[in-house]
């Protein structure tokens, strides 16, 4: 064998080094290295407007019969920064805190921008909150099941004084609740645990008793936890998504009761936020650290019908959270030049400061919110915001205007955030 000389060694670190360059690269611009907070330009619309009594809502859905938003908020703002097991390095700092947390479920009224909280009957337990998704059958569209992940402390781990090492600090269930429109008062049916929900981040209702969740992280906290929030698909696509059903919505004394859990789709790294999309068996996802946008379809080779299939991934320039689908209700027709329809992507503008930040109430974490419309023909930052407004952005809807003769296309953009003090609303232009 001919040795290597020093020439060949430097030609060979240079290749190596070329090959790592624009991942890298995509890395640093995707985390926000490449910006600062005195650089960014707000985007801000038309007559913005913070909602009231909408405190840390991590996730936002629009219920398209009603009109009406749902929103899972904590409420009280010190209880995210002392517990949230979900956020970049695992927060489980004060588990008595976490054990005295009340979350809640909000419905918002686009047209009078008011906020209410639902009344949970028969759920008294600490609520701290994450992902929801909601679902009405289409013959009772009054009828809104809500699931709202919910992020217990583990009583296997705090309430012994020498627990095993591998026994997790956090218990995360789904919550499963009913609520009327028009009504005050959201009923708690059940909860629902299961192994498979691990690392819960978001859900996707297909009916009352079926759903997905995504399980942002294979390790709860550590290095390990870091490195899957930095090294990509390639070096740590460890994660999954599982599909859960439940045979009962009687049963509340025992949450693992009557669930039969699968993994719908494995080898994956940091699946994050679920999303409806333009039809049924459309579901939305993104790999949140890597700014990854995926659009997938329930598997049809799948004789069960709860394996996944991923059809396209679309990169953006900064971290992603919930993704959500507007379909334009004031198009001429699907897919015509009117049409407005398109996915919203929010996200982190700076994203490695986050974990810095993540017990910090007076931390700032600016916000970008992208829209794709129709399938890809624009792609374009439609909100931004310096962190001082809204901190953090982790869901965004439309609510369309009806437009006027000869006049714009415009719409409301609803963006909350899980550290935002307030949600916000601003006009925009489609």
């Amino acid at each position: 064998m001919a040795p290597v000389t020093l020439p060949t060694f430097f030609v060979a670190i240079a290749a190596f080094a070329a090959l790592l360059y624009n991942p890298i690269k995509l890395r640093a611009e995707v985390f926000g290295f490449t910006r600062s907070q005195v650089s960014i330009q707000n985007i801000h619309g038309e007559d913005l407007k913070v909602i009231p009594n909408t405190v840390q809502c991590e996730d936002l859905h629009h219920h398209l019969p009603s009109g009406l938003l749902f929103a899972g908020c904590q409420g009280r703002p010190a209880e995210r920064f002392s517990w949230f097991p979900a956020s970049t390095k695992g927060n489980f700092r004060d588990p008595k805190a976490a054990a005295d947390s009340q979350g809640g479920l909000f419905v918002i009224d686009p047209k009078t921008f008011a906020s209410s909280r639902l009344t949970l009957e028969g759920f008294s337990g600490p609520f701290i909150t994450h992902g929801i998704d909601i679902y009405s059958a289409p013959s009772s569209p009054d009828i809104v099941y809500v699931f709202a992940i919910n992020h217990l402390p583990n009583p296997a781990y705090y309430d012994f004084p020498s627990p095993a090492p591998s026994t997790p600090k956090g218990r995360s269930q789904v919550e499963i609740f009913r609520h009327t429109i028009g009504t005050s008062t959201a009923t708690h049916l059940r909860s629902v645990r299961d192994p498979l929900i691990r690392t819960p981040n978001d859900v996707y209702a297909t009916s009352p008793t079926t759903f997905y969740i995504t399980n942002d992280h294979f390790y709860r906290e550590g290095a390990l936890r870091d490195f899957e929030n930095v090294a990509g698909q390639y070096l740590a696509a460890w994660s999954d998504i599982a599909h859960v059903s439940v045979d009962s919505l009687t049963n509340k004394d025992d949450p693992s009761a009557a669930v039969t859990a699968s993994v719908a789709y494995s080898g994956i790294n940091n699946p994050n936020g679920l999303g409806h999309g333009r039809n049924e068996s459309d579901i939305l996802i993104v790999r949140a650290a890597p700014g990854v946008f995926i659009q997938a379809t329930i598997d049809p080779s799948d004789p069960a019908g709860k394996k996944l299939r991923l059809l396209k991934s679309t990169q953006l320039p900064c971290t992603l959270d919930n993704p959500s689908y507007y379909t334009d209700p004031y198009a001429s027709s699907p897919g015509a030049a009117d049409d407005a329809s398109g996915y919203l992507l929010p996200g982190l503008t700076i994203a490695h400061t986050l974990g810095p930040n993540e017990a910090n109430p007076r931390g700032i974490d600016p916000v970008s919110v992208w829209y794709i419309r129709g399938d890809g023909e624009e792609k374009r930052l439609l909100f931004q915001d310096d962190g001082l407004v809204i901190r953090s952005a982790s869901a965004a809807v439309l609510v369309g205007i009806e437009p006027q003769v000869g006049g714009k296309k415009q719409a409301w953009l609803w963006v909350t955030g899980f550290y935002a003090e307030g949600m916000v609303a601003t006009k925009v232009d489609l």
